[in-house]
C-alpha cells in the first residue's frame, strides 16, 4: 500500500520567506503612511528601503530557476520605483504614502482618476513578482488578480469614506498583498486536489 503524498508542501525555508515577506510588507505600510503622515524624514526613508530591498532579497532563498527568480524580483523592483517616480509629475515631490492616502494632496481632484489607476495596477505588477515564483493554475492567476483589484477598492473605500478609519486603511493596504496570495494558493490547492481525486 502506497504512502499519499501531501498536496501541500510547506518547506521549512518557503514559510520562513513568506513569513518574513508578510513582516517586511507590514513595515513597508506603517512606515509608508509615517512618512506621509509626519511629512518624511531621511531615516524613516532609509528604514523604508532597507525593507523592500530585503523583502526583494529574500525571493532568492525560494525555490526555482535563476532568471525566473531575477525577473520577479526586477518586477517587484520596478513596481516599487514607479510607485515614486508616479507620483513626481502630479504632486511635484517624492511621496512615499499610499497611492489612495496621497490623493488627498490633489486638492482640484483633477487627478483622481490617475491616482485610482495606480493604486490599483502598481499592487498588481508585485503580486505578479510574486507569482511567477510559485507554479500557479490558471485558476491561481484569475482569482489572485480578481482579489487584488477588490483589495483596492476596498482600501479607497477605507480611506475615501466618513466611516474610514487610518487602522482600517493600514489593515486593508496589507491586505492588497497578503490576501490575493493566499487565495490564489487556495485556489491552486483546490484545483490540484481535485485533479488527484478525478484520477
Amino acid at each position: 500500500m502506497s504512502e499519499e503524498k501531501p498536496l501541500l508542501q510547506l518547506p521549512a525555508r518557503l514559510i520562513g520567506v513568506w513569513l518574513l515577506l508578510i513582516v517586511c510588507i507590514a513595515g513597508s505600510t506603517v512606515l509608508a503612511t509615517a512618512h506621509y503622515i509626519t511629512g518624511g524624514s531621511l531615516l524613516i526613508i532609509m528604514a523604508l528601503w532597507a525593507i523592500r530591498v530585503l523583502a526583494i532579497a529574500s525571493f532568492w532563498f525560494l525555490p526555482g530557476r535563476t532568471d525566473t527568480k531575477l525577473f520577479a524580483m526586477a518586477l517587484v523592483l520596478l513596481s516599487q520605483i514607479l510607485d515614486v517616480v508616479l507620483k513626481l509629475p502630479v504632486i511635484d515631490t517624492v511621496e512615499y504614502g499610499d497611492w489612495f492616502m496621497v490623493s488627498a494632496l490633489d486638492l482640484t481632484g483633477q487627478y483622481a482618476g490617475y491616482f485610482t489607476v495606480w493604486g490599483l495596477l502598481l499592487p498588481l505588477l508585485a503580486l505578479v513578482g510574486w507569482f511567477v515564483l510559485r507554479s500557479r493554475s490558471l485558476a491561481g492567476w484569475i482569482t489572485g488578480i480578481l482579489s487584488a483589484i477588490g483589495m483596492g477598492f476596498i482600501a479607497q473605500a477605507s480611506i475615501a469614506s466618513e466611516q474610514g478609519s487610518l487602522p482600517a486603511f493600514v489593515i486593508a493596504t496589507m491586505g492588497r498583498y497578503i490576501v490575493p496570495a493566499l487565495l490564489s494558493s487556495v485556489a491552486d490547492f483546490l484545483v490540484r486536489k481535485y485533479q488527484t481525486a478525478k484520477k
